[in-house]
């Protein structure tokens, strides 16, 4: 036995370890590949070439897993290395929706690099199509086909994602209206049958029109989105903060800018991934006989799902600003009359002449203010509790006491409507919470706010703690869109950028403060913003009003500290439950010069 492993003992350090032997299986494959890539004809045989190349990188990954190699911990650590450098292009940020005092408006610097490389991938691209008619796929086989590989897998993987995000976010963004409109039973069915005939027509559309009206359509976007952007915005516009690091000044964005370029940025990328696949058949469909078929089938079929993303992303952003809370839509009045056509004229002339919307001849929605036009001498207009609908009389459209009860009727729906929506939300909201101890944000009058905001009571000591999660339905299935713009006119009189409701508050006393909040706005119009001195009367809860700005945290020992950006600028409300931490009592002022003195005949 020992004769046997001392001859052995040789042949043991000539066979590699386990470690060595992986890298070597690795490396061969890798030099097997190089050398086959260079008898390979189109990019079906590059696509196996990289599926086994996938594969191979997979199979280190899980052995380094289980026995860390040390070739791949050197390339992680240079990796690090390397991204560490992309570490200055990191910025703080937070969100501004106070607007005043203005911060000057300035874009990251990493804006322009992106813009440059934006531009130099489009003109690689169309140089390698002008120089490689029949496919690039030559750059690999007479350079590293396997760097060649890693670019065609990442080609790939973005033309898979484009058509995908085409096909389903078309039918992610008309779900709601399918859900109402479809009765059958196998709703699910139906559905599906929807997204293959679309599907079916974009294929047929595809093999009918060239591929370079996409291209044009993407140019055409980036470049609508880019003057968009380039608009100046009004100054108390929200907007994103940032700064490179603390210390340095801040600067901001405007939120509708940042969209509005993301957007153009987005397109501008999908235009060079297009072109990059396509170049080469941009005025006719793909040949099966080209050099890279299954490049050009995936960008053409990936090119024909973006006008149905665009079309889709264009009616979503046409929504949103038509629900934009800081619109304001007219009251609409509801005119009914048994008078001649001639009276009925001029109280039609008169509602128009001051910008309201008229209903007539049709059943009066619950938002309508419904009036009814009688004989001057049949009028209750000026009575001080008159039914409606309102009998008014063509002089009662000059009189303001008038026009102001009917703008104060409109008013009061509004805030009805409010209110049910709000009780219908919280009741929702608080059968979804999961934990106790934490609290609420609400926000409706900000058209990027689309729900009723979560916040989990902080366990731990965690420096970056969960964000908000939306609880409930969203506001646009709540509130009408004229109860958001009431709320953003009342919040933004006051001077109220969010509101926090903790745990505990009921919704009752919740609308006790909301009332307090359009009373003041009522007496005041808009004059004067909130603070804690409004609220004393408020039962049960404690109202504090808070100031967040950039190095400004909200501090108060008895009562819990909700999570707010370091970097962010908000005016906001916090509604605590009352557990008898009150400030420190003032003694009265003792005025010495005045005593009162004794009667005459007291003593």
């Amino acid at each position: 036995m020992r004769l046997l492993v001392a001859t052995l003992w040789p042949v043991r350090r000539i066979l590699p370890s386990g470690h060595g032997l992986i890298t070597i299986t690795f490396l061969a494959l890798l030099v097997g590949l190089e050398l086959a890539g260079r008898s390979a004809t189109s990019d079906l045989h590059d696509g196996l070439a990289a599926l086994v190349l996938i594969s191979a990188v997979a199979l280190v990954a899980v052995r380094h897993r289980r026995q860390p190699l040390p070739w791949v911990s050197w390339l992680g650590r240079r990796g690090l290395r390397i991204v560490g450098r992309f570490d200055r292009f990191r910025y703080d940020h937070g969100i501004d929706l106070r607007g005043a005092p203005p911060i000057p408006r300035r874009l990251p610097p990493i804006v322009w690099p992106v813009a440059v490389a934006a531009i130099a991938w489009a003109g690689l691209a169309a140089a390698a199509w002008l120089a490689f008619p029949g496919g690039w796929r030559d750059v690999g086989t007479y350079s590293s086909y396997v760097l060649y590989l890693v670019g065609l897998v990442l080609l790939w993987s973005g033309l898979l994602a484009c058509a995908l995000a085409g096909l389903y976010v078309p039918v992610l963004l008309l779900e709601p209206r399918l859900r109402g409109s479809i009765r059958s039973p196998d709703r699910k069915g139906v559905e599906l049958l929807l997204l293959a005939g679309y599907a079916l027509s974009v294929a047929a559309i595809a093999w009918l029109i060239p591929t370079i009206v996409v291209l044009g359509l993407c140019l055409a976007m980036a470049l609508a989105l880019f003057i968009t952007a380039a608009r100046a915005g009004q100054p108390e516009e929200p907007a994103i903060l940032w700064r490179t690091s603390s210390g340095t000044p801040l600067a901001s964005v405007p939120l509708r800018r940042l969209v509005a370029g993301a957007l153009g940025v987005v397109a501008v990328v999908v235009f060079d991934l297009l072109l990059t696949a396509c170049g080469g058949r941009l005025l006719s469909p793909p040949d099966p006989s080209d050099a890279m078929p299954v490049t050009a089938l995936l960008g053409t079929t990936a090119a024909w799902m973006v006008p149905g993303l665009a079309l889709a992303a264009a009616l979503r952003l046409w929504s949103g600003r038509t629900a934009d809370p800081a619109r304001r839509t007219p009251m609409t009045v509801h005119l009914k009359s048994d008078l001649s056509a001639a009276a009925r004229q001029l109280a039609k002339a008169a509602i128009l002449e001051r910008g309201w919307l008229l209903r007539t001849g049709q059943a009066p929605q619950p938002s309508d203010v419904r009036i009814e036009l009688v004989e001057q001498s049949q009028s209750a207009a000026t009575e001080f509790e008159a039914a409606w609908p309102l009998k008014m009389g063509l002089a009662d459209f000059e009189n303001p006491n008038v026009i102001d009860r009917l703008v104060r009727r409109d008013e009061i729906q509004i805030r009805r409507f409010a209110f049910r929506g709000l009780t219908s939300l919280f009741k929702k909201a608080a059968a979804e919470r999961e934990t106790k101890g934490g609290g609420y944000w609400f926000a409706p009058h900000w058209w990027f706010i689309t729900n009723l905001d979560r916040e989990e009571p902080h366990r731990g000591k965690a420096d970056r703690p969960n964000p908000p999660r939306p609880v409930g339905p969203p506001f646009h299935r709540l509130f009408q869109p004229r109860v958001r713009q009431h709320l953003h006119q009342i919040l933004r009189g006051v001077e109220i950028d969010m509101i926090f409701i903790e745990d505990g508050v009921s919704y009752k006393n919740f609308q006790k403060v909301l009332k307090a909040l359009f009373e003041l706005y009522d007496v005041h119009g808009g004059t004067r913003k909130a603070d804690d001195h409004v609220f004393r009367g408020v039962p049960k809860v404690r109202v504090m009003v808070h100031e967040y700005s950039p190095g400004k945290p909200f501090k108060v020992g008895t009562y819990r500290e909700p999570k707010f950006d370091d970097l962010s600028r908000a005016r906001v409300l916090h509604v605590f439950r009352d557990n008898g931490g009150h400030e420190e009592p003032v003694e009265a002022p003792f005025d010495t010069s005045w005593e009162p003195s004794p009667a005459l005949g007291m003593w």
